[in-house]
């Protein structure tokens, strides 16, 4: 019954997969050298790119989609448009150095209505331990044949028409004026569980980095922005970052700045504690470029293959 989905579009997977379109357009212009920013959505709603190709003359796309998507299959993706030379800039969403390789509802979802090939490379077991988290809503839409309109009231911001040809989120789409301090108000600290790096995440950036490598594709490691908790001063979570850090450190691969320089206040954000909004967008951009420094190809020297 799921498998006569594949292919099938859905409304809920058409915002990332108009993402992956324009991103991928405008990453593939550029076959030298040109710098990717990759992650989840705390880049699409935290980096501006232009400023980043002003100070480096390097051409730069922002490759932040879901971070939902999880880390294996965002990680994956990137490899349709990069080249020998390029860099790659990796500030991922914490979520996803825990993640599992059961894959997600959201990942489920994407994949069997916009990547079913990628879908039927994944291990049988995933593949089955995946359709139990598809909700039933989901199955019925792609039984009544799919959906590839922008639906509901949050498809006025999660749109691609708010999104310039580089993958930037546009400025006038979320002002300042237009945050949703209500609902930043209620959001909770970020859970780490155990306060380790999953041995799935581990291996699958271990294996990214060796990838990297092999192909003379640099990786620079950064830090998310986050909205900032008392919960993140704590004991707790600084191991937490030394852990992450010691994880780039233990497979030679740079990390520009440290997490808590990129903690920011509530007034910064739009909607989510990982979604800046304009005035946060050019803070975190210069904080980005401040921590790359004069020139980001100077800590690849360490990474040739």
């Amino acid at each position: 019954m799921i498998h006569t989905q594949e292919g099938v579009p859905t409304s809920s997977s058409k915002w990332a997969a108009d993402l992956y379109h324009l991103k991928e357009l405008h990453a593939r212009k550029y076959t030298t050298e040109k710098l990717l920013i990759l992650s989840g959505s705390n880049s699409l709603f935290g980096i501006y790119t232009p400023a980043l190709e002003n100070a480096y003359g390097i051409p730069t796309t922002n490759f932040g989609v879901h971070a939902g998507l999880g880390l294996r299959y965002i990680l994956d993706r990137s490899k349709r448009v990069l080249n020998s030379g390029d860099i790659v800039y990796l500030p991922l969403e914490y979520a996803l150095y825990q993640d599992s390789k059961i894959p997600s509802s959201q990942l489920m979802d994407f994949l069997i209505a916009r990547d079913p090939y990628y879908f039927r490379t994944l291990p049988v077991q995933e593949r089955l331990l995946g359709y139990t988290n598809l909700p039933i809503s989901r199955i019925v839409e792609g039984l009544r044949g799919g959906n590839d309109r922008y639906q509901g009231q949050s498809a006025k911001l999660y749109n691609v028409a708010n999104v310039d040809e580089s993958g930037n989120q546009l400025q006038h789409s979320v002002s300042p004026q237009m945050s949703n301090r209500g609902q930043l108000a209620t959001l909770k600290a970020k859970d780490i569980a155990d306060g380790h790096l999953t041995r799935h995440s581990q291996l699958v950036l271990s294996e990214y980095f060796a990838w990297a490598r092999k192909n003379s594709i640099c990786v620079i490691g950064g830090p998310p922005n986050l909205l900032d908790d008392p919960e993140y001063h704590s004991a707790r979570f600084d191991e937490f970052f030394d852990v992450v850090l010691d994880f780039y450190s233990s497979n030679d691969v740079p990390f520009a700045g440290h997490p808590r320089s990129y903690l920011l206040p509530i007034d910064l954000f739009f909607d989510t504690e990982y979604h800046l909004n304009a005035k946060g967008i050019k803070l975190r951009t210069e904080l980005t470029i401040s921590h790359l420094g004069e020139d980001p190809r100077s800590l690849c020297g360490r990474y040739d293959a």
